[in-house]
């Protein structure tokens, strides 16, 4: 079988891509795959597969965009669905899957004009407008959360979660009283968050007493690095801060509560090690999906959601506090995000797509 996955852009995009073809090279079956990217996203950095399967497309997003922006994107886009249809000449997919992103529109459209099986992945609880377009037009749709269910036709949606790039490892449940201090890790996606960073670091005055029970492990983002090292060299916290972090398993293994933005990827890959989190969703998501991703979580037991426009360190250190006193809590959320997860959604689209060229080729 040969597959292309296409996608990408964002982290929150690129690593549940990943995740896939991570699932096909653990497989050492008969699949052929093939990634089509952005060249202007993050999968040009954080290719770690051999070259030979990547493409990328020079394609950028709207979203945000000034008019002179937006026209040269659709160029953009004109001339990625020239590049889509050429990939798949050159390839010969048996099936075709998107998983979100600048590269997956044009690569998913030229796959259903030459009637190759296609898909689609939604990530997160609303669809974008570029999702719902396609949703009428694949065979499949593989979405992250139940509420996405209701925007897409009946029928073609599958519910498999969003597959992480990890293995997670059995880790101890919080508040077993062998961990001292208690372990935060604070994270805003890929970019950093830079609410979160201020409020974070607004807090720490209110939270001196705490320095001995708490610590904190940050990303960043490039642009607040050195205001968030500052604040905790000044505060006393022991604190490590990164810009970003490469190699997430060995901090998510350690972490007893999270404060994070509520993207799919970051929501999985939390709930997948049963950490507790206290989450501030994105203010300027489209569609506010992110608070919508974060009342999910919520409603399961696994976290807390503070407004998405706090600014003020007050909630927080309220919810930090109750957190820290109160060991039954932390380990009933970390088991309500545990149960809330959905493992296993890597080899679950695999097993689709299989199934999904199989049936065609039949037909």
């Amino acid at each position: 079988m040969r597959l292309i996955i296409a996608g990408g852009g964002s982290g929150g995009h690129f690593f549940p891509a990943l995740a896939i073809m991570h699932e096909i090279v653990r497989r050492n079956r008969d699949i052929e795959y093939l990634y089509v990217g952005s060249d202007s996203g993050i999968e040009r950095a954080k290719w770690t597969l051999p070259e030979s399967n990547r493409r990328l497309l020079g394609v950028k997003g709207f979203r945000g965009k000034t008019v002179a922006e937006k026209l040269a994107a659709s160029l953009l886009l004109a001339g990625s669905l020239y590049a889509s249809y050429r990939i798949m000449r050159d390839f010969v997919p048996d099936a075709v899957l998107g998983v979100g992103g600048y590269a997956s529109f044009p690569v998913v459209m030229a796959a259903v004009v030459l009637r190759i099986p296609s898909a689609i992945h939604e990530q997160n609880s609303v669809p974008g407008l570029a999702n719902r377009i396609l949703s009428r037009l694949v065979k499949r749709v593989f979405v992250s959360f139940e509420t996405a269910n209701r925007y897409l036709p009946a029928g073609k949606s599958v519910t498999t979660g969003l597959p992480i790039r990890f293995q997670p490892h059995r880790r101890q449940d919080p508040g077993q009283g062998t961990q001292v201090p208690r372990t935060i890790l604070v994270i805003g996606g890929s970019q950093g968050a830079h609410q979160i960073n201020s409020m974070v670091t607004a807090s720490l005055r209110d939270l001196a007493d705490l320095r001995d029970r708490i610590a904190f492990v940050h990303q960043t983002g490039t642009s607040d690095y050195a205001a968030v090292v500052d604040a905790y060299r000044s505060s006393g916290f022991n604190a490590q801060v990164r810009t970003f972090i490469d190699d997430m398993a060995p901090v998510f293994e350690r972490a007893d509560m999270a404060i994070s933005r509520a993207g799919a990827s970051t929501l999985f890959e939390l709930a997948a090690y049963g950490i507790p989190s206290v989450l501030i969703p994105y203010p300027h998501a489209a569609s506010d999906h992110q608070a919508l991703n974060a009342l999910e979580v919520s409603e399961a037991g696994g976290a807390v959601v503070l407004p998405v426009r706090t600014q003020e360190p007050g909630p927080l250190v309220k919810v930090l506090r109750e957190l820290v006193s109160q060991e039954g809590r932390l380990q009933r959320m970390s088991a309500a995000a545990t149960r809330w997860s959905k493992p296993g959604a890597a080899a679950r689209i695999v097993d689709e797509m299989v199934a999904l060229a199989a049936k065609e080729r039949h037909a």
